[in-house]
């Protein structure tokens, strides 16, 4: 019997050993769990960057700088001087982007989209010829490098969450599924270049980095270490359906601000981008339900930040999300009501979209929040 005796010493360093390789392995497997959530963030940081680098390239009109995708002027990196391009050089890619439209109206044209595609392929404004200017082919330029980098960053997430694989393999199948829209947005990108910003292309490849985003925001707030069980479900419960409703208006105006925005450039282009003070005034009734749903959406993240700074302020990740998303509806409604009563300044077009898309992100990451069974852990709640 060994009882009120020592155990050997060889078994208290055999423990002592397999304790350590314990450890050791939790060690190794958290630190993977932060690179891939590095790299998620990393990921996000670099899809907004794209999308304030696009809503820039809006602003100054540089869409159509390079007259080709993904190389610009037959070339990774761009001219400076238009020396460097032959004489005939409009000439030779008007010819390029009739064949590529051909080509894209014969794709689609079997979907049904007839109408779509005769104007691909017939609309004489898609060929207008584009004056070289090298400050706005270096801004379309950085645009396509954001681009790039997030699909860096996405492979790299990818390859990372493998660690995943065994346990939940809908991480590693999400992350490629990003990867795919991802793509697939970059190929639309080359179909707006090749049919100089047509509008139902043009707003397509707007709306798809928000898949990108919800997808991202999601996975971050899904990997992220837990702590503390979950207190009132109801209240959560509750929430989630008020940010379904929140998520579906934002979309819905975002959708709304891009017939908008195109509608300001048919007038501004009509006015020879002069006469500011005239834009507005003739927008038709797709400006008034923007500017409606831009009330319901300012009173809808009132009420729901409200309710999060009084009943969940004890829960640290979503009382300070709240805060980011009450300051992005006040700055966007305040960006609003300048270019309604300000003459549609220039600068404030990307801020709007930018801040539009923030508003998105923030709301995901609440909804995503509040559908775990743990609160998220942050540095304030590991030291209390």
């Amino acid at each position: 019997m060994l009882k009120g005796r020592q155990l050997p010493s060889f078994f208290c360093s055999h423990n002592s050993l397999i304790g350590s390789f314990t450890n050791m392995t939790i060690s190794s497997t958290r630190r993977k769990q932060n690179r891939f959530r590095t790299l998620l963030k990393m990921s996000i940081f670099c899809t907004y960057l794209m999308i304030l680098a696009g809503a820039v390239v809006r602003m100054t009109g540089s869409g159509m700088s390079c007259p080709d995708w993904p190389k610009c002027f037959g070339s990774y990196i761009p001219p400076t001087n238009i020396s460097e391009l032959p004489d005939d050089y409009k000439e030779h890619y008007i010819g390029v982007l009739k064949a590529k439209n051909e080509k894209l109206a014969r794709m689609i044209r079997p979907l049904g989209w007839d109408e779509l595609a005769t104007r691909i392929s017939e609309d004489p404004t898609i060929y207008q010829e584009t004056d070289f200017n090298w400050q706005r082919i270096w801004i379309e330029y950085v645009n396509r490098l954001s681009g790039v980098l997030l699909g860096v960053f996405l492979i790299a997430a990818f390859l990372s969450s493998l660690i995943y694989w065994e346990k939940n393999r809908s991480i590693p199948l999400l992350v490629l599924g990003i990867i795919i829209v991802t793509g697939f947005q970059g190929w639309m990108g080359s179909v707006v270049v090749s049919t100089n910003l047509l509008s139902g292309v043009l707003t397509a490849h707007m709306l798809l980095p928000f898949l990108v985003i919800a997808g991202l925001v999601y996975l971050y707030v899904k990997t992220a270490f837990g702590m503390r069980a979950m207190a009132t479900v109801n209240l959560h419960n509750t929430m989630r359906y008020a940010l379904v409703v929140l998520i579906g208006l934002t979309l819905i105006q975002v959708l709304l601000g891009t017939q908008v925005r195109q509608q300001i450039d048919v007038i501004s282009k009509s006015l020879n981008h002069a006469q500011r003070e005239l834009w507005v005034a003739q927008l038709d009734w797709i400006f008034t339900v923007h500017r409606f749903f831009s009330l319901l959406i300012l009173l809808g993240n009132a009420w729901l930040c409200y309710q999060i700074f009084k009943y969940l302020h004890h829960y640290n990740a979503v009382f300070r999300t709240a805060i980011y998303l009450a300051v992005f509806v006040g700055i966007a409604t305040i960006s609003g009501i300048v270019m309604a009563y300000f003459s549609v300044p220039s600068w404030a077009q990307p801020l709007h979209l930018f801040l539009s898309c923030l508003i998105f992100g923030a709301q995901v990451y609440l909804y995503s929040a509040f559908g775990r069974k743990t609160q998220i852990r942050t540095s304030a709640m590991t030291a209390s």
